[in-house]
């Protein structure tokens, strides 16, 4: 799976990203770009579905807005921006969650 719009899984490794309906097909996207020299660790997390910091509800009506960016109202257009703010928010707030692993 290519299309990140259908995406279930993201792997990331700095700022390298892969995009999958599986983490394994996440890990296999990632990999095909990843340089063999690649020193930073691999983290693969949900994506486009809700999690513990961006819940279903919230993921569900930011892709219904984004499928509609174009015609949507004034009120619809500052929605989905804080809901796109708040999906921001929810992406560092897991990355701070994920354990510190020293080697």
């Amino acid at each position: 799976m290519s299309d990140r719009e259908d995406a279930h899984f993201r792997a990331t490794s700095g700022s390298f990203q892969g995009f999958g309906a599986t983490p394994q097909e996440a890990l296999a996207a990632l990999m095909r770009r990843l340089p063999s020299d690649a020193p930073q660790p691999i983290v693969i997390w949900p994506y486009n579905r809700g999690d513990a910091f961006f819940t279903d509800a919230q993921q569900a009506r930011l892709q219904e807005l984004k499928g509609r960016r174009d015609t949507l109202t004034p009120e619809e257009r500052a929605e989905m921006e804080g809901l796109i703010a708040a999906a921001l928010d929810a992406t560092v707030a897991r990355t701070r969650a994920l354990p510190v692993i020293k080697t």
